[in-house]
């Protein structure tokens, strides 16, 4: 059996696909992180690690403005920082998860924001058992999805990179048997990575 199991979901909001709003977005979460490190006390990626990274793209963003710098450097410039805002993101749902009436809070101290209760989120999944120990997850697709990024947990709330797919779908394995286990994806597209769906579960046989 499947279900569906109730996760607080930090949004990060980063729908603008321009370098300079990315720059601003990532400028906004650290500073309101760093004012806020009593909540904060040991953020992942460090926050000064991410201001190296926002003005590494700024930089860089210049750079091929002014036709001496690559687009090549400025993209991965960007996928760097873009990659940091996922991290962090995860790193503030996880303290909302762990104090779930202080979450909304914890999100407002970062610059984030939760996802609506009951929101369905675009990527439902659904799982089945292949063979024992191993279980296939599959995803709704996404328009402009380049990949597909998937995690494990067996209590909902530490989780365990997968490998990335291209497709929407992937099957796991060497999962334990008899243990209930979480499933959740998120894709990566042009514009950086998606916030995760909502998990499913089932007891892996």
């Amino acid at each position: 059996m499947t279900s569906t199991i109730a996760t607080i979901i930090v949004v990060l909001a980063l729908k603008a696909a321009s370098v300079p709003a990315l720059i601003l977005r990532a400028t906004a979460i650290v500073n309101a992180m760093a004012a806020n490190k009593v909540t904060f006390p040991s953020p992942y990626p460090a926050l000064t690690q991410v201001t190296a990274d926002i003005a590494t793209l700024t930089a860089a963003e210049t750079a091929l403005k002014n036709r001496s710098g690559t687009k090549a450097a400025r993209d991965d410039a960007r996928n760097k920082l873009v990659t940091d805002m996922a991290q962090l993101r995860a790193y503030v749902e996880q303290l909302a998860n762990a104090t779930p009436t202080q979450a909304a809070i914890i999100a407002e101290d970062a610059a984030m924001t939760l996802k609506k209760p009951g929101a369905r989120h675009k990527n439902d999944l659904t799982v089945k058992q292949i063979v024992s120990g191993s279980i296939k997850v599959v995803a709704k697709n996404a328009q402009g999805a380049r990949s597909h990024e998937w995690q494990v947990s067996t209590d909902g709330k530490t989780w365990t990179n997968a490998p990335p797919s291209a497709q929407a779908t992937t099957v796991i394995d060497n999962l334990q048997v008899g243990v209930l286990t979480y499933f959740r994806q998120r894709v990566i597209t042009k514009t950086g990575a998606s916030d995760w769906s909502a998990p499913v579960s089932m007891i892996v046989s």
